[in-house]
């Protein structure tokens, strides 16, 4: 099967705009704290668990990928 290397660039370049939404979220912290009244630590709490799983699940599908 023949793949069409623009395709593939858009979908890398699509790829990491995905991944880096993640790190958008300190951008929301504030704004998610005040509407419903939380403390900021409590917001980025979830953040952390976020950066966690993404971790995890990028060292466990590093090996699916390499196959």
């Amino acid at each position: 099967m023949k793949t069409n290397r623009y395709v593939v660039a858009f979908a890398g370049v699509m790829f990491h705009l995905m991944i880096g939404s993640v790190y958008a979220w300190s951008v929301f912290t504030n704004p998610i704290a005040k509407q419903n009244g939380w403390a900021e630590s409590s917001v980025a709490l979830a953040f952390s668990i976020a950066i966690f799983f993404l971790g995890m699940s990028a060292a466990f599908m590093g090996k699916v990928v390499e196959k």
